[in-house]
């Protein structure tokens, strides 16, 4: 019986242990770039390989109405896919709220070109709440802020909580 009890605490260990690596693998994640949104293309280097996320800053909620779209082009013209995240993180930066709503990964290092298109089709609230989303204007799309930065994997970050 006690020996259960043994191996159940030990696991509990190694789990909170392996939770702590990812929080602080996870604080290490470098901001690569911030830039205004606007439909101008966007130079931007990558030095590393790996996991990069597009966050919205200066919202709490982000939806797409139509045709909003972001591009992601190497120097060589090729297309990076961009996946929605799920799902979208928040966080905050210097007191302003942030959302992952892309993410993406880099295979080689070098150069790529960011596109945003169909700006008016971006609903940007600063609520997640539907009650309180209801009452509150969009935000200008132009006031928001983009922020590109390093990631982990999802699974990682949510096994780490659990």
């Amino acid at each position: 019986m006690q020996i259960t009890f043994i191996f159940i605490g030990i696991i509990g260990i190694l789990l909170l242990v392996y939770s702590i690596r990812i929080l602080i693998k996870s604080s290490k994640n470098k901001q690569v770039a911030e830039f205004t949104l606007d439909s101008e293309n966007k130079l931007i280097e990558l030095n590393s390989t790996g996991l990069y996320s597009l966050c919205f800053l200066g919202a709490g909620f982000v939806d797409n109405q139509g045709k909003f779209s972001a591009e992601l082009k190497s120097e060589n013209g090729n297309l990076v896919k961009l996946n929605k995240t799920f799902p979208n993180y928040r966080f905050r930066q210097n007191g302003e709220l942030g959302l992952e709503y892309w993410n993406f990964e880099i295979n080689k290092e070098g150069r790529y070109t960011l596109t945003f298109k169909n700006l008016t089709d971006l609903i940007a609230k600063e609520s997640m709440l539907i009650s309180k989303r209801m009452f509150q204007k969009n935000i200008n799309p132009e006031s928001l802020k983009i922020l590109l930065k390093e990631i982990i994997p999802t699974k990682n970050r949510i096994f780490s909580i659990i």
